[in-house]
């Protein structure tokens, strides 16, 4: 499995003609990813999927105190006997808070203690309550406690002064937890990421419109607008764009004037009607990227309008999803100031028979069918292409095959790429 290239790579953004790998076309949009600079400060109870904008440190060490692991008994096992059973008397008990008056545990006898509580001075272990006889007063133990056991230590989980999460970070459940640990009752974020859609194509319709021979329902408006849905991201659904230079360039204009993204949706192909490139460039637009080497796609473009970046999308549903998720959501991550991380594509064996043309890196929809010595055991889904969106629908993920390979054999290992949705 090749890594994708690296940014810094020369990605030569002369007037583009040329088709490109996958991995070039990544490296290009990354390359050219202005990233946002404005933040805001967000409640820690809306921070779920914003990208963290400042690193959160930790300024007191976590635990900030020793704590009891679990509900059970403080005892000091330097004080205690040789011979067990012992007996201690239970001279108090301690709630999971601290007090004002701190107990100090004296010698022959032990402290009831609840989990999270803080062990108190002259103990140095924690015996579960299961393992003792209670007598009324007194308890009985029937063997002695290590030191130490069953006590969470000040500091053990986090260092006073230690940096926990990093700029670029897509807050999740834990992280918002870690920085609640921390007593953060905000953290600032970069603001979302403005993304503008629209579709294209006289044929297409909206869901519940009347339909003509020769027209379809646009499928690809709804493919975007749920990919798109992320806490990071402001949507513009600018809708669908009838098959008209002038309504196009329009919509460019109203798109440039309010996103750092523009995404549209079949247009960009060489035919009679497809007018969305010509459009974009007759408006200033430049492209970096016009064709990609992938199969479904190649058909799919990248560049930029003023201070907006675009991408173009190829009309076909499967071919728009495929690009869509190898290409357009690293690009978008990049805008948004998320830091990059790896690309999913783990080892698998093959429960199929493959062959092709070879030449473009090509994405087949698969399932997941069981593991097999550690690995994803992966079938592809039965004649699937890039056509039938209900296939695509039921896959799990996609089999990369690399641009020189012109079959897989059943047992190959092979890369596999599970969806993230």
């Amino acid at each position: 499995m090749a890594a994708l290239l690296q940014p810094e790579i020369d990605v030569c953004l002369t007037p583009a003609t040329d088709l490109v790998s996958v991995e070039r076309a990544v490296a290009i949009g990354l390359s050219e990813a202005r990233p946002i600079a404005e933040t805001e400060l967000v409640d820690l109870s809306a921070v779920a999927g914003r990208i963290l904008a400042q690193p959160i440190k930790a300024d007191e060490p976590l635990p900030r105190f020793d704590y009891s692991a679990m509900d059970g008994y403080a005892v000091d096992t330097d004080s205690l006997g040789i011979e067990f059973p012992a007996r201690l008397k239970v001279a108090g008990s301690i709630a999971a808070r601290r007090t004002v008056d701190e107990p100090v545990l004296q010698a022959g006898c032990a402290f009831r203690i609840l989990t999270g509580a803080p062990i108190p001075a002259g103990a140095n272990a924690i015996i579960a309550h299961e393992e003792v006889h209670a007598e009324g007063d007194w308890i009985a133990l029937s063997r002695a406690p290590r030191s130490g056991e069953n006590i969470r230590r000040r500091g053990e989980d986090v260092r006073s002064g230690e940096s926990l999460i990093e700029t670029g970070t897509e807050m999740g459940a834990l992280q918002a937890g870690v920085a609640a640990a921390c007593g953060y009752p905000g953290v600032r974020v970069f603001r979302r990421l403005r993304v503008a859609i629209f579709t294209t194509g006289s044929e297409l319709r909206q869901p519940g419109e009347s339909i003509q021979p020769g027209e379809i329902y646009d499928a690809n408006r709804f493919i975007l607008l749920g990919l798109l849905a992320k806490p990071w991201i402001e949507m513009a659904d600018l809708g669908c764009v009838a098959d008209s230079p002038s309504k196009l360039r329009s919509t460019f204009q109203s798109a440039a004037a309010r996103a750092d993204v523009i995404i549209s949706a079949g247009g960009i192909s060489v035919g009679d009607e497809d007018h969305v490139v010509d459009s974009f460039e007759r408006c200033g637009g430049r492209l970096w990227v016009r064709k990609v080497a992938i199969k479904p796609g190649k058909p799919v473009v990248l560049g930029r309008m003023a201070n907006s970046t675009y991408v173009g999308l190829p009309g076909n549903p499967g071919a728009l999803f495929t690009a869509f998720e190898v290409i357009v959501d690293k690009v978008l991550r990049a805008c948004a100031g998320i830091k990059r991380a790896g690309d999913g594509e783990r080892t698998a064996i093959a429960n199929f028979t493959w062959s092709g043309r070879p030449g473009r890196t090509t994405y087949l929809p698969a399932i997941l069918s069981g593991i097999e010595n550690g690995l994803p055991f992966i079938e592809l889904l039965p004649d699937s292409n890039s056509g039938k969106l209900h296939q695509l629908s039921l896959a799990a993920g996609f089999v990369v095959v690399s641009p020189e390979v012109k079959s897989i054999e059943r047992g190959a290992k092979i890369c596999w790429l599970p969806f993230a949705r």
